[in-house]
C-alpha cells in the first residue's frame, strides 16, 4: 500500500490507496454485524486539552473530519469504507481521543485502513487469529506504528465482546512477537498500566462507601453490587485470572489475626494456580486489605454459602462474567456526571479487563522493586519470563518526567470529581481544619476535614485524595501545587544524578499533583458557574 503525506502551511492530509474491489469480500460475520450496530458513537468529540488556536470540538457524523490540533490540520476522509467499517472505525478513533490528545489520530486511521486492504488481499475473517497473523507479519517487518495501532484496537475488540475475539484468549496478546526496531517508550506504551492513579482511588473510596454502608446496615447495597464489588476488590489486588476466581472455594478466605483492643484484622485468601500443567502446586497465600476482605465476608453471608461451597458461580463462561461484573461495579463507582454522559450517549464507557488489572499488579511489584521471582510467585507464574516483562517494561525516567509535568485526559478529570468532598468557602465552615507543611511551607486554611476519628495519614499532601476533605473554593492551592511540583523537580534532579531509573517515589507525588490540580479544576468551575449566576 503506498502512503501519500502532504504537508502544507503546516497541514496533514491523509490519501490511501481506495479498497476498490476488495469490498466483495464479506469481512464481517453476522454477528460481528450486529455487536457494529450496537456500538454508540458520541455525536460529538470534545478536545478538553486544546490550546487557544485548537478546533474545540468535532461532529463525528460528517464523513470527514477536519480540525487544528497542536500547530496541524487534521484531514480524515472516511468515503472509502463502507457503513460497517465507518462506524467501528469511528468508535475506536473516539474511544482512543477520549483518553489521549487527538494529535495521533491520523496514524490510527491509516493503520485501521492498511489492516483492511491486508485482511481483504488476503482473505481474512474477521477474528483473533486473523488479528494475530498481521501482527505478527508487522513483527517481522518491523512496521512499529501500525503494530501497535492495531494492537490497541484488538485490545478494544475484546472488550466489546466481538464474535471471533474471545476473552480467554486476551491473553496471547502477551505473548506475540513484537518488532525488533521498537524502542523503550513505544515498548512501555504498549504496556504501561492501564489502571492509572485517578482509577484507583475511585475504586478505593468506592470500597470505603461500600464498607461505611455496611457497618450502618443499610440494605441499598444489592445482592449484584455486592458480588460484583467482592470479585473487582480481589481482582484488584491480586491480579487473580478468572480461571482462578472460579476455582475459589469460600474455605479459601482466612482470619489470619484480629486485635481485641479495637476488632482491627488481618485476612489472607489461598489462591490456585490456573495451570496445573504435569505439578501439583500449592495455593498461593495472598494478603487481602480490610477493605476488600470485609466486602468479601458480606457477600458470603448474603449470599449463605457454607466453607464447603464454590465462592463464586460464574456458570460455563467465566471470563467474559468477570468482565462484565467488574465493569459494572466500575461504573458505579464512577462520577455522577461521567455516567449520565455515557447513558446518553455522549460518551464511551471505559472498560476494562481483568488481564489490565493482573497488569496493574505486576507493574505496580516491579516499579515498587520486586524482583521476577516475586512477581512470578505472586501471579502465580511457573517461570519467571512473563515477569521479566513487567520489570524490563517499567517506565524509565524520561518517561516518568514526561508524565510527572504533564496535562490528564477528559476522563481522568471527571474520575478526579470523586475525589474529595464538596466545595466550601472559608467563612461557611466551622468545623476541623487541616493543618500541616510540605517542605518548609505550613498550610493552615486549605479546607476542612470531617473524618470523626484520628487520621493516621499526613495532612496536607494525602488531603486532595481523601473523600472528607472538603476544599476552601477561596483558598490558595496553587501554592500547594508548587510545592509539591518543586518537590517532583528535586527528586527528578536527584533520580538522574545518581542513575536511578525508576523511583516509584516519583510516582507517588505524581498521584498527589494530579488530586491538587483536579481541585484547582473545581474550584474554579465552581467559580465560573457562580459567576454566570
Amino acid at each position: 500500500m503506498r502512503y501519500l503525506e502532504k504537508v502544507h502551511n503546516k497541514q496533514i492530509d491523509i490519501e490511501l490507496n481506495s479498497l476498490g474491489d476488495e469490498q466483495l469480500f464479506k469481512l464481517f460475520s453476522s454477528e460481528d454485524l450486529n455487536t457494529i450496530d450496537k456500538l454508540r458513537i458520541p455525536p460529538l468529540i470534545n478536545f478538553d486539552l486544546a490550546s487557544t488556536f485548537d478546533t474545540k470540538f468535532i461532529s463525528t457524523k460528517p464523513d470527514i473530519w477536519e480540525f487544528f490540533y497542536s500547530g496541524n490540520k487534521i484531514h480524515l476522509n472516511f468515503d472509502c469504507f463502507d457503513l460497517y467499517e465507518k462506524k467501528i472505525l469511528k468508535f475506536f478513533l473516539v474511544f482512543y481521543i477520549q483518553v489521549n490528545t487527538p494529535s495521533g489520530l491520523h496514524y490510527k486511521f491509516n493503520s485501521f485502513k492498511y489492516f483492511l486492504k491486508y485482511f481483504k488481499n488476503n482473505k481474512l475473517k474477521f477474528n483473533f487469529n486473523s488479528f494475530k497473523t498481521l501482527l505478527n507479519y508487522l513483527s517481522k517487518n518491523d512496521k512499529n506504528g501500525f503494530y501497535y495501532h492495531l494492537k490497541f484496537l484488538v485490545k478494544l475488540l475484546f472488550l466489546e465482546n466481538f464474535s471471533g475475539f474471545n476473552i480467554d484468549k486476551e491473553y496471547e496478546l502477551d505473548f506475540l512477537e513484537r518488532p525488533k526496531s521498537f524502542n523503550s517508550e513505544l515498548y512501555y506504551q504498549e504496556y504501561e498500566d492501564r489502571i492509572d492513579y485517578p482509577l484507583k482511588t475511585m475504586i478505593q473510596q468506592g470500597f470505603s462507601k461500600i464498607n461505611s454502608n455496611l457497618v450502618d446496615q443499610d440494605e441499598s447495597i444489592t445482592n449484584e453490587e455486592l458480588l460484583n464489588s467482592a470479585m473487582l476488590g480481589l481482582v484488584y489486588v491480586s491480579g487473580l485470572r478468572p480461571v482462578q476466581l472460579a476455582k475459589l472455594s469460600v474455605s479459601d478466605l482466612k482470619q489470619d489475626t484480629i486485635r481485641k483492643s479495637d476488632n482491627f484484622c488481618r485476612y489472607s485468601i489461598l489462591i490456585p494456580y490456573a495451570k496445573q500443567a504435569r505439578y501439583v502446586h500449592e495455593k498461593i497465600t495472598i494478603k487481602l486489605p480490610e477493605e476488600v476482605a470485609e466486602i468479601v465476608i458480606a457477600y458470603i453471608k448474603r449470599y449463605n454459602l457454607n466453607d464447603n461451597q464454590k465462592l463464586f458461580d460464574m456458570g460455563d463462561k467465566a471470563s467474559l462474567f468477570c468482565q462484565q461484573a467488574i465493569n459494572k461495579q466500575l461504573f458505579d463507582f464512577s462520577p455522577k456526571q461521567y455516567k449520565e454522559a455515557v447513558l446518553s450517549g455522549e460518551m464511551i464507557q471505559q472498560k476494562y479487563s481483568c488481564l489490565d488489572f493482573r497488569h496493574h499488579v505486576g507493574y505496580s511489584l516491579a516499579i515498587s522493586g520486586a524482583t521476577a521471582e516475586e512477581i512470578a510467585y505472586i501471579l502465580g507464574h511457573s517461570s519467571v519470563v512473563t515477569a521479566r516483562h513487567y520489570i524490563f517494561s517499567t517506565p524509565e525516567m524520561a518517561q516518568i518526567r514526561a508524565k510527572a509535568l504533564g496535562r490528564n485526559s477528559l476522563y481522568q478529570q471527571m474520575i478526579a470529581m470523586l475525589l474529595t468532598g464538596r466545595l466550601v468557602y472559608t467563612k461557611d465552615w466551622s468545623r476541623k481544619k487541616v493543618l500541616g507543611n510540605i517542605g518548609a511551607e505550613i498550610y493552615y486554611d486549605i479546607g476542612g476535614c470531617s473524618y470523626k476519628d484520628n487520621c493516621l495519614f499526613q495532612p496536607v499532601r494525602n488531603c486532595y485524595g481523601c473523600m472528607y476533605f472538603h476544599p476552601f473554593i477561596d483558598a490558595d492551592h496553587g501554592k500547594v501545587l508548587h510545592s509539591i511540583q518543586n518537590e517532583i523537580n528535586s527528586l527528578i534532579k536527584l533520580s538522574d544524578g545518581i542513575g536511578l531509573s525508576r523511583n516509584p517515589v516519583i510516582k507517588i507525588h505524581e498521584t498527589t499533583k494530579f488530586e491538587i490540580e483536579s481541585v484547582i479544576l473545581r474550584c474554579n468551575a465552581f467559580k465560573e458557574s457562580d459567576r454566570d449566576f
